[in-house]
């Protein structure tokens, strides 16, 4: 994937990102709501496996496939974040994923990436919609989901399963429905 916004780029992720892959999600509002990704090694090094999985499947099109890519400044390269989609494993629907690093973050660059990320999915696919989870205790991501065109559907509390990877027992459920065409 290559997505040129101008002075952000999203692409596949690559080897030379693990460095900053590395220091962005030991950032404290990433590893406080996404600590799974933490656990990808003590190291740099430690994010090959996954970069180069990517990299095996970088032509895929398949919004179902777990799938992230890098999002970079334009002028130099360097990973700033990540977004991404795939099937979400309890609820078997796609779900939209995303982290900015500290220094970017409220400068629209995320809502940027989220939109053009989802504009992607629904144009190699016919999914009807995606979805995301976020923890109530998450804020500010719920805003960005709101700024994102997803809308709140209800807050969730699983019962006899918790949450992996979120403090709250429950989450709250979005949605962002494909829009119309002129053809539809």
């Amino acid at each position: 994937m290559y997505i040129d916004l101008g002075d952000i780029v999203i692409r596949d992720f690559e080897r030379k990102d693990a460095p900053s892959l590395h220091r962005i999600v030991r950032e404290k509002g990433i590893l406080r709501f996404m600590r799974d990704w933490s656990e990808g090694g003590a190291q740099p090094e430690g994010y090959y496996g996954f970069i180069d999985w990517m990299q095996k499947h970088k032509d895929n099109t398949n919004v179902w496939q777990n799938r992230r890519f890098a999002v970079v400044q334009k002028e130099n390269d360097e990973l700033i974040g990540m977004v991404g989609m795939g099937e979400e494993d309890l609820l078997h629907e796609v779900e939209v994923a995303y982290f900015m690093s500290e220094a970017w973050q409220r400068k629209g660059l995320t809502v940027r990436a989220v939109n053009a990320l989802v504009d992607w999915c629904f144009t190699v696919s016919d999914i009807p919609y995606l979805i995301l989870t976020i923890d109530p205790a998450n804020v500010p991501s719920c805003r960005l989901g709101e700024a994102c065109g997803f809308e709140l559907f209800e807050k969730r509390t699983p019962i006899g399963h918790k949450q992996s990877v979120m403090e709250s027992d429950s989450y709250y459920y979005y949605r962002r429905y494909r829009q119309p065409t002129a053809t539809n």
